[in-house]
C-alpha cells in the first residue's frame, strides 16, 4: 500500500511540474519577442529586463524595464495574444498608451 501511494504522489508531482515548465516556456518565448521589438525600436545598446508577467483572457502581458542608451529608465508593457503568432505584439507605456 505504501508503494502505491508513493507512485501516485510521484506521478502527480511529475504532471504538475510538466505543466509549469510549459507555462514558463511561453513566457520565455514572449519575452524574447518583446525584447526583439524593443531593440528594433530603441537600438541594440538598450538594456532590457523582465519585471513580471501575467496571463489573462488569452493575452500574455510581459512587464519590462527598459533603459535606452543615454536615456532614463522606462517601464513598458508588452502584450501578446497567446492564441496567435508573434506578429500580434503591442508595446505600451505604463498607462497603456501605445508606443
Amino acid at each position: 500500500m505504501f508503494n502505491l501511494k508513493a507512485v501516485i504522489s510521484i506521478f502527480t508531482l511529475a504532471v504538475l511540474l510538466s505543466g509549469t515548465a510549459h507555462a514558463s516556456n511561453n513566457v520565455t518565448e514572449a519575452y524574447s519577442y518583446c525584447k526583439t521589438a524593443v531593440k528594433e525600436k530603441y537600438g541594440d545598446e538598450t538594456r532590457i529586463s523582465m519585471k513580471g508577467s501575467k496571463k489573462f483572457a488569452g493575452k500574455l502581458t510581459v512587464q519590462l524595464s527598459v533603459v535606452p542608451a543615454g536615456e532614463a529608465r522606462q517601464r513598458m508593457l508588452c502584450k501578446i495574444d497567446a492564441s496567435k503568432a508573434s506578429s500580434n505584439l503591442v508595446l505600451t507605456d505604463r498607462k497603456g498608451n501605445a508606443l
